[in-house]
C-alpha cells in the first residue's frame, strides 16, 4: 500500500514535533490503496484513497500531534 507523506502548513502549537501516531485515527476512509500521512508525525489522515476519489477540505489538522497539513490538489475535490 503506498502512503505519502501530507506537506504541514502549520506546525504544532506548543513546539510538539511528533506524537504518538497509533493514538489518531483516520479523519478519511477511502476504497483505494494510498495512504496519506501527516507530514510531522506520520499519522494516518486518510487511509486507503483510491484515484478517483477527493478530500472535501484543502487542509487538516492531525488528531496526533496537531500539524495542519496541506492536501494535494490532485486529492481536494
Amino acid at each position: 500500500m503506498p502512503a505519502i507523506s501530507l506537506k504541514v502548513t502549520h506546525a504544532p502549537p506548543g513546539g510538539v514535533d511528533h506524537a504518538v501516531p497509533g493514538a489518531a485515527k483516520p479523519l478519511f476512509r477511502g476504497t483505494g490503496d494510498t495512504d496519506y500521512l501527516c507530514g510531522n508525525c506520520g499519522a494516518v489522515i486518510a487511509l486507503g484513497i483510491g484515484p478517483t476519489q477527493r478530500v472535501p477540505f484543502d487542509s487538516t489538522t492531525c488528531s496526533a500531534c496537531g500539524a495542519e497539513n496541506e492536501f494535494p490538489p490532485s486529492l481536494r475535490g
